[in-house]
């Protein structure tokens, strides 16, 4: 797949007294953009924009092409980046870490709702992570609602879970790498959502090692944004402590404290909702045991053409 490549200009000195980073030292990153909702839907026309945090003035920009990629050269280090495109939520990180020359950054954009109040209580967590092939494959999303149904946990195996007029849905399940993960609450009901990533693809890649990205939308508002931090190497991590929904029905994001972090609550799934790990090996096919028998199907498939054609 060809990327649509945009070609900017760089601000940068050659004087070693000015504090810029040598243009020669400047490293390749590639943006892909694409739906949080719908899997595999590329968003072409985004404006991307690159500054320096919290020091204004912009570095570099551009609009993804046809295919949902745009790339530009700049210098390593911790950038502000924003993504605007009309019909969507837009989106400014704080703190992208932009180091390695060929570096993929896939970031997902939510489409606006409609400006009613029922829409406004809506929920989306939108996970996104890295690319390499050294990352973690396939990183689940998990949300408890807040009701006590017995179908409550949904992931991958129970896409979808509904009662007394509310929702919790997976809108997309990525398998291989980058995401995004998408849960959607749909008129969430009065108590506490918990929400984890789990590694399903399992070692050698870590979590803590796969620049993980949660941001959670209430309405057409961001509300939170989170990344793992990467001395993690457990195969769970909550980014956030609960979302909250008063008896108005107004959903609140409740972040951990700091002593609570430093006492591993955010690492804490309960046991009844902690889905069993994959066989040893299966990750090396996305972490999905259908995949296994799909692929063993078609190479006994391929065997029996063989042998005809033979014949």
């Amino acid at each position: 797949m060809k990327e649509a490549v945009v070609s900017l200009a760089i601000l940068a000195c050659a004087s070693s007294g000015s504090g810029q980073t040598p243009a020669a030292e400047a490293v390749e990153v590639r943006f892909e953009l694409n739906d949080a909702q719908v899997k595999g839907r590329m968003l072409p026309g985004v404006v991307v924009t690159i500054s320096r945090p919290g020091a204004g003035g912009e570095i570099a920009s551009g609009v993804t092409g046809a295919h949902g990629r745009w790339a530009t050269r700049l210098a390593p280090g911790a950038y502000e980046v924003s993504y605007r495109l009309d019909g969507y939520v837009p989106y400014t990180s704080e703190a992208t870490e932009l180091l390695a020359d060929g570096q993929l950054v896939t970031v997902s954009l939510s489409r606006m709702l409609e400006a009613t109040e029922a829409a406004a209580r809506d929920v989306r967590i939108i996970l996104n992570w890295g690319s390499r092939s050294d990352q973690v494959r396939d990183a689940d999303s998990h949300l408890a609602c807040a009701c006590s149904d017995s179908g409550r946990h949904v992931f991958y195996r129970n896409g979808q879970h509904g009662g007394s007029g509310h929702t919790a849905e997976l809108d997309v399940d990525d398998t291989d790498w980058g995401g995004p993960e998408t849960i959607t609450l749909s008129n969430p009901i009065q108590g506490s959502y918990l929400y984890w990533v789990h590694d399903y693809s399992g070692p050698p890649a870590l979590l803590g090692a796969s620049e993980l990205v949660v941001r959670v939308l209430i309405g057409s508002e961001q509300a939170g944004e989170f990344r793992v931090y990467k001395g993690l190497t457990r195969r769970a991590w909550r980014p956030f402590k609960t979302i909250e929904v008063g008896g108005d029905g107004r959903p609140t994001l409740v972040r951990f404290t700091e002593d609570e972090i430093a006492e591993g609550r955010d690492l804490a799934v309960p046991a009844e909702l902690q889905p069993p790990d994959p066989p040893p090996g299966s990750g090396t096919l996305g972490g999905r045991p259908w995949m296994v028998l799909v692929v063993i199907g078609f190479a006994i498939w391929l065997a029996w053409r063989r042998r005809r054609r033979r014949r």
